[in-house]
């Protein structure tokens, strides 16, 4: 993902409080909102903030309602 498109993303999502579904390389399904990002790591906020790093991201699902 460019830069530009992942920072559209994450703007789009933060701005608009959309929840998420984060899929981890490893299988694992966390939810929440996206509190914050930088090229290397997303907070991820649901019952407590989580710091996850980019390379362990294995995609990112908008829940639209």
């Amino acid at each position: 993902m460019t830069n530009k498109i992942r920072s559209e993303f994450f703007n789009e999502i933060i701005t608009n409080s959309i929840n998420v579904s984060v899929y981890l390389m490893n299988g694992i399904k966390l939810q929440g909102l996206i509190e914050s990002y930088d090229e290397e790591s997303i907070i991820l906020k649901g019952n407590s903030p989580q710091l996850i790093f980019m390379h362990a991201i294995s995609s990112i699902v908008p829940n639209y309602k």
